[in-house]
């Protein structure tokens, strides 16, 4: 059905006009409210809803089949690789031959390569829907697609003079439709092409036949760089460039560039009707992020409209650009973490932390160069950590925890990640908001401190470092001494002998400064604390060794110690100095035995 030439009123961003929960809870209400909904304003209600719910509130329509054909195939292809392929075949049977392409587009290649096993793998999904659907989608593909398939499947011969050599078919399933053509399939899984061969001799014979010539007569390597080729124009037309053009995206922002005008939802397709965009992308975005807040206060559908179509091609080049595999669940949602978090960190920047900013920004800028914006800001994080890494890399390797060298290994990365531990594993990720950025340059400026300090203070060189560790016995893993291990010890010889060295303690000495740092306890159950004027000593004696201490150092100085102290009060809290101690089990000093 025509869809008219015009956006919906509907501005509403992650909004419904009813609670998710009724799609299960209460379908029939949902059912009879979109049952009362233009086809458009259902599909639209469709893509706004969160992705698990999509299938389900598609089911609650009684105009299925017109709604599926008026959502963008990017969208019906985001909804059938969240469902999963083998419990999307309702979409599947719905898709229109456009929507079918599309996919295939994107799932039988990666790059250049044709991937006939995947191909296979959609040929036997489709069998599983209604059998039109096969046939239908196979007769209206591109012929070199056709082609180019079936040769990788099957082999074709002729009984004749000039064909009816059959080397190489030895225990390939045979099957013949009239007992001239023999086709052998090259494939264990052949049923559903056999089937599929089946239906199309008896509904378009001519179709069949010519394509059984071509399979036997058309070179292999000349047909597949055809298909491939009208495959890439078809893409095209959908917003998916070549590798140069996407490689745009990560190219310094041009300043003139932002007085571009803005598009309109129409600059993005060629129809003469208005078609819907996808909206998978913002509805991944948090509502109570930069963007989402910037992107609620938009008043002008149209312009909504547009930035869901920048942000579906925006999202096309980094996934050129970035060579990920748009079949891959993981790929796509990483892709679009990215994009939001680039584009939010651009947007807050530009607007100053004023949402209000934001939506003005939003209403006349192309969200392609706030992406750019966000990617030069971590560009320069990154700048920052590969000149701190140039000058220090070995001193810092003897300085830093484990999770200090991932962190800055993310940092150095092609593109800046920052690591997000969880209760099973690290998981390093794409920055998403401005104050990650932030944290992470104060982070550096916190390293560069730790590392001016450890010299000019601590009086820690590389060799000095590689000796103490040579001569001492705690900790067992070298790799375990970091920099709250070599302040602490700095703090215990301080303590004991009024120096600042880092020096390994002799057991004796390390009991010592144990009874001395800690103040006895009132009551058994009480934990230990540390001495505050031995602390604050040593704080005191710090502040004046050479070194040209700023406001944001002493800052530092007073964080750092604060966490040898936390770590002295856990690590060694609860060891009694009179007994035997298994060091190795602690953190926090340098001991030789």
């Amino acid at each position: 059905m025509p869809v008219p030439n015009k956006p919906s009123e509907k501005t509403s961003f992650h909004q419904l006009p009813f609670p998710v929960g009724w799609i299960t809870s209460n379908p029939r209400e949902v059912e009879r409210l979109m049952s009362a909904m233009p086809v458009e304003e259902q599909a639209r209600v469709i893509m706004q809803c969160p992705e698990e719910k999509k299938q389900n509130l598609l089911l609650l329509s009684e105009k299925a089949l017109e709604v599926v054909a008026v959502i963008p195939p990017e969208e019906i292809y985001q909804m059938i690789k969240v469902v999963g392929e083998e419990d999307a075949l309702t979409i599947l049977s719905l898709a229109t031959e456009a929507q079918l392409q599309f996919i295939f587009d994107l799932e039988w290649w990666i790059g250049d390569k044709f991937q006939p096993k995947r191909a296979l793998d959609w040929v036997e999904l489709l069998d599983k829907c209604d059998e039109p659907k096969v046939l239908e989608w196979f007769v209206t593909e591109e012929f070199e697609q056709k082609v180019m398939l079936m040769q990788a499947l099957i082999k074709v011969y002729k009984q004749d003079e000039m064909t009816d050599s059959y080397e190489g078919t030895e225990g390939l399933p045979h099957y013949t439709p009239d007992g001239v053509y023999d086709i052998f399939f090259t494939t264990q899984n052949y049923e559903p092409v056999k089937r599929l061969l089946t239906l199309l001799v008896a509904a378009h014979p001519s179709v069949f036949y010519s394509l059984l010539e071509a399979v036997i007569w058309y070179p292999l390597t000349p047909t597949v760089e055809k298909a491939y080729q009208w495959r890439n124009s078809r893409i095209s037309e959908r917003g998916i460039p070549d590798m140069e053009e996407a490689m745009g995206i990560y190219s310094q922002l041009d300043p003139e560039s932002l007085n571009l005008k803005v598009p309109d939802p129409l600059n993005f397709q060629d129809a003469e009707v208005y078609q819907l965009p996808p909206q998978y992308l913002l509805a991944h975005a948090d509502t109570s992020s930069f963007l989402g807040q910037s992107v609620s206060r938009l008043q002008d559908p149209n312009r909504l409209d547009a930035i869901h179509w920048e942000l579906t091609c925006l999202a096309n080049k980094v996934m050129v650009a970035d060579r990920e595999d748009p079949a891959n669940l993981e790929n796509r949602t990483k892709v679009i973490g990215k994009v939001l978090g680039y584009i939010n960190i651009g947007l807050d920047l530009a607007a100053e932390g004023d949402p209000e900013k934001g939506r003005r920004l939003l209403e006349r800028t192309w969200v392609q160069f706030l992406f750019q914006a966000g990617h030069h800001r971590l560009i320069k994080l990154k700048w920052q950590a590969e000149a701190l890494l140039k000058e220090q890399g070995t001193f810092l390797d003897l300085l830093f925890t484990v999770e200090e060298k991932e962190q800055m290994a993310s940092l150095v990365y092609r593109f800046p990640k920052i690591n997000a531990p969880t209760a099973v594993h690290l998981k390093v990720k794409d920055f998403g908001t401005l104050k990650e950025v932030q944290s992470m340059e104060d982070l550096l400026h916190r390293w560069a401190f730790k590392v001016r300090f450890s010299k000019q203070c601590l009086d820690l060189s590389e060799r000095s470092m590689k000796q103490y560790l040579d001569t001492c016995d705690i900790p067992e893993n070298k790799s375990e001494m970091d920099f709250i291990s070599w302040t602490t010890t700095a703090l215990a010889r301080f303590s004991l002998f009024k120096e600042i060295s880092c020096q390994p303690l002799m057991e004796a000495a390390a009991k010592s400064f144990l009874e001395l740092v800690f103040l006895p306890k009132v009551f058994n159950e009480d934990n230990k604390v540390c001495n505050e004027d031995i602390i604050e000593s040593f704080h005191n004696r710090l502040l004046l060794t050479p070194m040209a201490w700023t406001d944001a150092d002493k800052k530092f100085l007073k964080l750092e110690i604060g966490q040898c102290v936390q770590n002295l009060e856990t690590q060694f809290g609860g060891i009694d100095p009179k007994d035997a101690v298994e060091w190795k089990f602690t953190h926090g000093l340098c001991i030789k035995l």
